[in-house]
């Protein structure tokens, strides 16, 4: 399956961790630096989805069923009923907290995974593409959220409680502590191909079909290709990178001083020029990316990350949840089990380094940025610039071979001196009509020694060959085809002595190609600049947000804009969290147990069953808890003492990346724990507990933490 741009881009500048005698790669994302549970800024998407006016405020207001939800999104994405912009897949037996939620009943009552993965056409709307993305499990009253948080720069992770009918939903922030240690990322994570948990896979959809009447659950149809769980694989990949572009953003150009400005003013100003071009290029050589970029981001990488910047992973392993064709059958608890090395607790290995600031990790800079631009903001710009009057025209020329029939026309043109000022080469195909083009693509342009642009299609034209003259229009999804640099092309035309080549078939001819351009970006430069010299603007070093930087940039340029979303918080609902118990003095659990709170506490005593919440409630619950739980706790601490690559399971608390990509390494206090743990089990049975014979049967086979 294909791989997404970004990380072409991202694995081009892969290198080695941590080689010999260099420091290693600083983490460009680490789950050690998840930062607050709450917003530190700013508000989720998900909550300006779900959200409405109620006399000046606003208050949550979460549409069920599931189906209502998704309705929302794709009304708020400014998506039409015909524009499918979320993809969804049902998974039954799948890996997320809520695994055994459903159990023993997994395919009554599958987990949905909805992505949002394109932008509607309706311009005025938030950008929700690649930033939204649910998690829906019927049996847990729960709704999953992870969505992108403008003002902020980062990916929050939400609860919708008491998700059911009749419910009262509560949206609460989630403790990222338990998010991080499977979204590593701290962004969406998502199998690698070939999808086999989702119902991609003709043996779980099968499954799900014998389970339901319908043909639908939740109204995600029970069969469905690999087009959908890979769409949403994409969608990840690319959301992977958000946080990378935005840590690049305020980091790589240096500080607050003008330099810094200057230089993240150079980077948008290639961003704007990259989607203008149709995501082919940008202009390296222009003044600003040459002396205002390229030195500031040399000297703030060689300062901050002279080992590198590791690139987090947001891919686990595909899995086949199902015993092999002929296998037995396996029910309850342990159809639930997933192993370490197919475990998201499990730590991942970079997906790329990016050694040095080079001109790779540069584009994925600019690559990155661009994403965070949405279509309907590209396109204002472009009829902003080509409405300007006045504008500068230039011309451009070579020599062309031609070869054409009836139904084709093929040129090849190269100039006599590829540096000089005027100089053109362009290559390309055209279909022919009768006189008409109806179709072609420039398969390669570039002018005056500038790097080349591909793959333009042809929109239009006309052949003339009695005449010798054949004009042609290339464009790019926005409207008109641009140069690295912004300028418009305007027109192409091939001349040619029509006499030269008049027989039948076959026929060639040596002729001369014009491109014209329009120069329509110099006032985009001109008001990047200018907003360069405010110090505490828009380009200062704090997250890139869309709704911040665009408007600035559009009143300049005489641009409306319609809708700005989603920067402004005031009249928001409270940002509630998921609340985190403490061991109560007088009265609370017993002494042995209260010293597993330092450790588990983040993830254990919340007020969701999943994961097992053993250390929430009162003294008396917590104490029970913990001893009923005890031979489930002792395993997953003693598996730090097996070697990584023989693990049945991931061991307890899980493996955290170390700060600088080289590894990891088990918590501090990890060993009294367990003895702790050793010694509950010692009361209870009167022997020294052996992992081992713990697992001699698989850990779902030891009775859960809390009774069902």
């Amino acid at each position: 399956m294909r791989r997404t741009l970004m990380v072409a881009i991202a694995l081009a500048a892969l290198s080695p961790v941590g080689a010999a005698g260099a420091p290693g790669p600083a983490w460009a994302v680490s789950p050690a630096e998840a930062g607050p549970d709450a917003p530190p800024a700013g508000r989720s998407l998900f909550d300006f989805v779900v959200s409405r006016d109620a006399g000046g405020r606003r208050v949550y207001d979460v549409p069920f069923p599931f189906e209502a939800l998704v309705a929302r999104l794709v009304t708020r994405a400014g998506c039409s009923a015909a524009e499918a912009c979320v993809r969804q897949v049902l998974i039954p037996l799948g890996r997320s907290l809520q695994r055994t939620a459903a159990a023993p009943d997994y395919f009554a009552a599958p987990r949905v995974v909805a992505a949002i993965d394109r932008e509607g056409s309706r311009g005025a709307a938030p950008l929700l593409k690649d930033r939204v993305y649910l998690g829906y499990q019927e049996r847990s009253d729960i709704v999953e959220v992870i969505s992108w948080n403008e003002a902020a720069g980062r990916f929050e992770f939400q609860l919708v409680r008491d998700y059911r009918a009749g419910g009262t939903p509560e949206v609460l922030y989630a403790r990222r502590a338990v998010c991080a240690a499977c979204h590593q990322n701290l962004a969406p994570i998502f199998s690698r191909q070939v999808w086999e948990e989702t119902n991609a896979n003709p043996r779980i959809a099968a499954l799900l079909a014998h389970a339901h009447a319908g043909a639908a659950v939740y109204g995600v149809p029970i069969r469905t290709g690999l087009d959908v769980p890979n769409a949403i694989d994409d969608a990840t990949d690319r959301a992977n990178l958000f946080g990378i572009t935005q840590r690049l953003w305020r980091e790589a150009c240096g500080d607050d001083e003008e330099a810094g400005r200057r230089c993240r003013g150079a980077v948008l100003a290639a961003a704007i020029q990259f989607r203008l071009t149709g995501e082919r290029t940008f202009d390296t050589a222009a003044v600003e990316w040459r002396e205002a970029f390229a030195p500031a981001f040399a000297r703030a990488w060689d300062a901050r990350w002279p080992g590198g910047l590791a690139i987090p992973n947001p891919d686990v392993p595909n899995r086949d949840p199902l015993p092999p064709e002929g296998a037995p059958a396996v029910a309850g608890l342990a159809a639930s089990h997933v192993s370490a090395v197919f475990e998201p607790l499990t730590p991942r290995p970079p997906l790329a380094t990016w050694a040095a600031a080079t001109p790779e990790v540069a584009r994925a800079f600019v690559a990155g940025l661009a994403a965070h631009l949405g279509e309907a903001d590209v396109r204002a710009i472009e009829r902003a610039l080509a409405a300007r009057p006045g504008t500068a025209v230039r011309r451009f020329e070579s020599r062309c071979e031609l070869r054409w029939s009836d139904a084709a026309l093929r040129f090849d043109c190269q100039p006599a001196d590829a540096a000089a000022s005027t100089a053109l080469r362009i290559a390309g195909h055209a279909t022919l009509a009768g006189e008409r083009v109806t179709g072609g693509e420039v398969t390669a342009v570039a002018v005056a020694g500038a790097a080349p642009l591909h793959n333009l299609q042809l929109s239009s034209g006309r052949l003339d060959a009695r005449s010798g003259r054949l004009a042609l229009q290339a464009a790019t999804r926005w409207s008109t085809a641009r140069l690295a640099d912004g300028a418009a092309i305007v027109g192409l035309e091939l001349r040619w002595d029509g006499a030269q080549a008049r027989s039948a078939g076959v026929r060639e001819a040596t002729a001369t190609a014009t491109l014209t351009v329009r120069d329509e970006f110099p006032p985009v430069r001109e008001v990047i600049a200018a907003l360069a010299g405010e110090p505490t603007g828009v380009l200062a070093a704090r997250p890139f947000s869309r709704a911040r930087v665009l408007p600035a940039l559009f009143v300049r340029l005489g641009i409306r804009a319609e809708e700005w979303c989603c920067d402004e918080v005031r009249g928001m609902p409270p940002a509630a969290v998921e609340p985190v118990a403490v061991p109560l003095p007088g009265g609370g659990p017993a002494k042995d147990v209260v010293a597993f709170y330092p450790l588990c506490a983040s993830c254990h005593a919340t007020g969701e069953r999943f994961p097992p919440n053993f250390l929430a409630g009162s003294g008396e619950r917590v104490t029970e808890a913990v001893r009923h739980c005890a031979p489930r706790i002792y395993a997953r601490l003693a598996l730090w003492r097996v070697a990584p690559e023989t693990r049945e399971k991931t061991p307890m608390p899980p493996p955290m990346p170390l700060p600088r990509g080289e590894g990891y390494a088990p918590p501090l206090g990890l060993v009294a724990l367990e003895r702790t743990a050793s010694d509950l089990l010692q009361a209870e049975s009167g022997a020294a507990p052996r992992l081992d014979a713990l697992l001699a049967n698989g850990y779902e086979t030891l009775r859960p933490c809390l009774p069902r």
